[in-house]
């Protein structure tokens, strides 16, 4: 068995004010440890290795892990992101618990305040207190948490609202909240009675109306070089949620699968690494500079790469190097990543670059490439690209038919209709978007008799007919 990237990253490592080993569970030894990296700079407690990085003889189960994490959540305070999962490395079963720098400092277990000292934890003394609440008064002035000017609580989607909160109660179910707008006050969205632009750019109807820097666009280059002509061009205005759900979802099209049927089975394969590329776009969304008027993000899709630019390089503290191994989450916006990862969308984005790294590698991929230039970082997975042929405007949707060996089973008529039904079908597979006019030529019969045999492969769920009734054509389905 391959051992884990993340935790061989980890072990590499000594302890220290972002990480510390446990070999056992110690509810409140753990919670004291997790309170203090909460308050200082977040961090990565491993348990089941002992102090000199050896595996302790434990082998944790999803119920320890669950049990664990539900006692952090109820005890810490305020309530903070905090995810724990089993990572499996050499045959043990480890818990890892991941959190970032709050954003609500100071946090406290058992009414006392722990703060990370080096590679110990400590309950705060009175300066560390005064300022951990310079901090915190910081905090508020940054931009997440700046009024949005003539915005009111009419410009958001509070259906939208609702889905987030009702994701909040399922996290912690020990915070009573039963309206909205009790929500957003509570999670720092809205402030002093002001609608915040983290709120805006997370739930705003329309976001752009007032952040018009929040956009999203995608491009489609035909080639492996930018130019004048695209095969698309996309603006994607809408807030977090729904871009997040509409790029992926227009990137699953571009981008394409292969669709294998081998007699009477159906293996379908996506082209891309979609958990990599997913966690690359949401960490974009989540890390860019939304408080500069000329910020961007922006997908590329050439025919031999797609690349991510986003505005809004990395912190000072980080290096390219850095993301190849376990490293420091430093939020830029603490309140929009919050939020996602109340609504599961991310999880700790320390470990995230590795877990790229691991899907490329685990799907067959090249790992993706980071590049951090002028503010800008850059994010490049390399042979992920679109599927549309410089003669062909996308047809099928960046869909691959590849048919092995298919015979198809036509009940209710002759083996001779029945061939020829099979032949209209691999010449679809073959050309797809050829209306019925283009097919009955090629298959030497008379209009009627391919529109019948088109009407039993529709009937059968084998094609469909994608596109106008004039400029549509047939594609398998």
């Amino acid at each position: 068995m391959e051992d884990n990237l993340i935790i061989s990253n980890l072990l590499k490592q000594n302890e220290g004010e972002r990480l510390e080993f446990k070999s056992a569970i110690n509810k409140n030894s753990i919670a004291e440890v997790i309170t203090s990296f909460i308050n200082t700079k977040g961090g990565d407690l491993l348990i089941g290795v002992n102090d000199d990085k050896t595996l302790a003889n434990t082998n944790f189960s999803e119920d320890d892990k669950n049990s664990l994490e539900a006692f952090l959540i109820d005890v810490i305070r305020p309530i903070a992101p905090i995810f724990s999962r089993i990572e499996t490395y050499k045959n043990r079963n480890l818990i890892m618990i991941s959190v970032w720098e709050g954003a609500n400092k100071p946090y406290h277990y058992k009414n006392k305040i722990f703060v990370r000292n080096g590679e110990r934890t400590a309950i705060s003394k009175d300066a560390t207190i005064s300022n951990i609440l310079n901090e915190r008064r910081y905090s508020e002035q940054r931009w997440e948490r700046q009024a949005v000017l003539g915005a009111t609580i009419d410009d958001l989607d509070f259906e939208q609202v609702k889905v987030a909160m009702e994701a909040y109660k399922k996290y912690t179910a020990t915070v009573l909240i039963n309206d909205a707008e009790s929500f957003l006050v509570n999670t720092g969205l809205i402030v002093n009675g002001n609608i915040t632009n983290a709120c805006i750019v997370l739930f705003g109807k329309n976001p752009t109306q007032f952040i018009p820097q929040s956009r999203i666009k995608l491009v489609v280059h035909p080639g492996v070089t930018p130019g004048d002509t695209f095969k698309e061009n996309k603006i994607y205005s809408e807030n977090v949620f729904q871009n997040i759900d509409a790029v992926l979802s227009d990137l699953d099209n571009i981008i394409g699968k292969d669709i294998k049927i081998d007699g009477i089975y159906r293996e379908e394969r996506k082209l891309y690494p979609e958990k990599a590329l997913r966690e690359g776009l949401l960490n974009a969304i989540v890390h860019r500079d939304y408080s500069v008027s000329k910020a961007f993000l922006t997908i590329a899709v050439f025919s031999d790469r797609l690349v991510i630019s986003n505005y809004g390089g990395l912190p000072e503290e980080l290096t390219v190097r850095d993301l190849k191994t376990e490293h420091s989450s430093i939020l830029r916006n603490p309140d929009i990543a919050q939020m996602c990862f109340y609504n599961m969308l991310i999880e700790m984005l320390g470990t995230g670059t590795l877990r790229m790294i691991r899907n490329c590698k685990a799907e067959g991929f090249k790992a993706p490439i980071w590049k951090n230039k002028d503010n800008i970082l850059e994010l490049t997975f390399p042979e992920i690209k679109h599927r549309f042929e410089e003669d062909n405007e996308g047809a099928n949707e960046g869909v691959k038919i590849n048919i092995e060996g298919v015979k198809l089973n036509i009940e209710g008529v002759n083996e001779g209709v029945r061939l020829e039904i099979e032949t209209l079908f691999h010449l679809i597979s073959k050309n797809p978007g050829k209306k019925a006019s283009e097919l009955n030529e090629q298959i030497n019969k008379s209009v009627a008799s391919t529109e019948r045999y088109l009407k039993i492969l529709r009937e059968h769920g084998l094609i469909e007919f994608i596109g106008a009734p004039k400029t549509g054509g047939y594609f398998i389905k």
